[in-house]
Formats: structure tokens, sequence, C-alpha cells
């Protein structure tokens, strides 16, 4: 194909391209390893049989219909692929082999990582959108430094919200005086947004100064204990220095090469860049909370790194004989930021309701209540209110819908 003999032209002609390859690659390898380090998770939370679904496909049932023993088999092939896509990107010149195993491998990561919901994470994000953006979409060159800058920004803009500011992060990561959390955490947010745009501008100072600070305080989360975030960015760090050097080596150079074959055209990427920028600003946008825009968006948005959300939610289990409340505690550990999460806690109480449904013959259904106080949005607003949880007609879209069973305007 066309686009695929193009976008390895441009990979081959450049050393930096090369190596951002055998980064991604070992992005990839890096991710499988904290998979496999939590227990094999994509396997074990095939095994537990309550899938939490992308709030894109409220059914995903048929994600899983693959055997077990070959979903085991995937997972460790991806392994595979992207160790061997690393050493071939890194040690060798077979440039080609190395671009098929990475999408072959990036093909099993989104199989894997789509199965559940609670795989989702900003690393694993940042992962497949870089590969996505370097093994399909041309003029790489500005565009991979431009998604550099563009997380970092975003990630720098994500904290800049009063329960990130407040260095709560930090007290708890490390247990400093509440004056140096708070200090740290302003400091996190200027040294990305600031040190983010310095890597655009051509001026060798600026760029340099933005890029050691932003090196030096990924040195520092790699301290706090940020192992898989700093690695990243450390690694996406080595890339743009290796671009710099060698787009300034060979400017003069792109002259003579436009007449043998012109450069591509940037207009996907801006397309690209527009849509992360566009998700990224959806929490500043006031868009209504029930909006189907709103909900895409913020699957692609980065997840705030504080908890950002406050909930207090009953939860009251219905048998026939009597009625008992209980916990709506996450049965399982997740990110601070998503212990509120509206479709999170949705899932959560589905999946009670089967285990319930299957241990006692009395049970009837879940009513429940969630109460959200949004810290970033300053907004504070009841979630659901729904009497029948265990209704096989009820899904998350229809929460808006079925006004008997939800009071969203409280």
């Amino acid at each position: 194909m066309e686009i695929i003999k193009s976008n390895l032209w441009e990979i081959k002609k450049s050393g930096s391209l090369r190596t951002l390859g055998g980064l991604l690659a070992l992005f990839h390898l890096l991710q499988f390893y904290m998979w496999w380090d939590g227990g094999n998770l994509p396997l074990k939370y095939v095994q537990q049989g309550l899938p939490m679904c992308w709030s894109l496909m409220e059914n995903c049932d048929w994600l899983r219909a693959l055997p077990f023993g070959f979903l085991s088999f995937l997972f460790y092939t991806y392994g595979v692929l992207v160790a061997l896509s690393a050493l071939c990107f890194l040690l060798s010149e077979l440039v080609g082999l190395a671009f098929y195993l990475l999408l072959m491998g990036m093909g099993l990561s989104m199989i894997l990582y789509f199965q559940d919901l609670r795989l989702s994470s900003n690393e694993g994000y940042f992962i497949l959108f870089m590969s996505f953006a370097f093994l399909f979409v041309p003029s790489k060159h500005r565009l991979m430094r431009w998604l550099v800058v563009s997380f970092f920004a975003a990630r720098g803009l994500s904290q800049a919200s009063p329960d990130w500011l407040s260095g709560a992060w930090y007290l708890e990561h490390q247990g400093w005086p509440i004056k140096l959390g708070e200090w740290l955490a302003a400091l996190s947010v200027l040294v990305q947004m600031i040190g983010g745009a310095a890597l655009l501008l051509r001026d060798g100072r600026y760029f340099w100064s933005g890029w050691v600070s932003l090196f030096l305080f990924e040195c520092f989360n790699l301290y706090a204990g940020e192992f898989m975030s700093a690695s990243l960015a450390m690694g996406a760090l080595l890339y743009v220095a290796l671009d710099e050097i060698e787009l300034r080596k060979a400017e003069r150079e792109y002259v003579y090469q436009s007449f043998i074959r012109p450069e591509p055209s940037f207009l996907w990427g801006g397309i690209l860049l527009a849509f992360f920028w566009a998700a990224q600003l959806t929490p500043f946008a006031g868009l209504d909370r029930n909006s189907r825009t709103k909900a895409f968006l913020d699957i692609w948005a980065l997840h705030p790194e504080a908890a950002h959300e406050e909930c207090d939610q009953r939860t009251f289990a219905i048998f026939k004989d009597r009625v008992e409340e209980i916990s709506s505690d996450p049965q399982i550990s997740r990110q601070p930021a998503m212990m509120c999460n509206t479709y999170l806690r949705f899932l959560d109480l589905k999946g009670v309701c089967k285990v319930m449904s299957e241990a006692d013959p009395n049970f009837v259904t879940i009513s429940s209540v969630l109460q959200v106080r949004n810290f970033r949005e300053k907004t504070n607003y009841r979630a659901f209110e729904i009497k029948d949880f265990c209704s096989a007609e009820l899904t998350f879209k229809r929460l808006g819908e079925v006004r008997w069973n939800t009071n969203p305007g409280k």
C-alpha cells in the first residue's frame, strides 16, 4: 500500500525516527511488563467474568469471544513482537521488518487494552496514540514533536486545578510538608507548560533550557515513584533531543531532498493534533454533562493525576424478605481520579447485581443514589438515582432518558 510505503520512506531516511520506533517498541514492552507484573492484568480481568466495557460500547462480550487460551497466546505474543521490533529498530537496518512487527504488536495491544476499561491509563493512551501517529500519519518530524509537547502541556493543564495545586499528591507519596507540596505542585505545572512550549522554539538556548528542565523534572518524578510515566516521558525527550540535532544538521540538505521526493503534507497531522486538544479542553468547554459529544471526547482526555472529585453513594440490596445497605466502594483498586467516575460506578453495581443474584435466590435488585462534587469543573450534581439497578433494560446511555429512575437536576 502507498500509505505504508510513504511512512516507511520517512522512517528509513531519518535516524531519529528509527530511534523513536525503537523507543515506542520499548514503551510497549514496558506496558507488557507492567501488565505481567500486575498478575497478567488483561487475562486476570477476563477470568473474573465481570467485564467493564468502555462507554463507547456498553456490550463488549464480542471482544471476549476469543478462547482464554488463545487470548493468553496473544498476550505473550505481544511481548515477543514488540521486543523483536525494538531490537530491529535499534540494532539493525531491518526497518521494514521492525515496522511490521510494531504494527502487529500495536494491534495485539489494542485487542488487550480495549478488553476492559480498568486497563485505561494516561500511559497506555500515550503509547497507543504515539504508535498510531508514528505508523500511519505523514510529516512525522513535525507531528511527533508536536505530540510530545502536547502531552506535556495537556498534563500540565490537567494539573492546573485545586485538587492538584493543594499538593495532596506529594503529601500522599512523599509525606513532605504541605507548603513544600503546594510549591512543587505549582512548579510542576509551570515546568510542563513552559518547558513543553520551549521545545517548539528554534533558538537553541530556549530549546535546551526547556529540554533540561523537563528532563530534570522527570528524573524527580522517577525518584518520587512514578516509574512508568517518567520512563515514557524521558524516552520521548530523548527522541526530541535526537530529532533536534538531526534537523539542525540536515537543514541545508532538505532543499535538495525536496526535489527528489517532496516532504509529506502536515494536513493529517494537524487534524490529529486538533482532535487531541479538543479532547483535552473538554472539561473547560462547559458542555452539557449528558451530551454525547462530551462523553466521546472525555474518553480521549488525560486522566487527572490527583483525585478531582468526591462522591457520596448510598446503595441498598433488596431481597424478598428484607432490605440491606451494602458498601459501594470499588472492589478492585483504581486510580484516585477514577474513584468517583460515574460510568465505573455504574459498572460496579451491574457486577454486584450479577454476583448477588447468583449467590442468593431471595435477591431482587439494587437501589442506589450517587452524588458527585467535581472540583475541576466546580459542579455538584446527582449522577444517578436508580430504584431498580438490576433491570435488564437499564443501560448507562439510558440514564438521561428514563426519567422514572434518575433525577439528574438535583
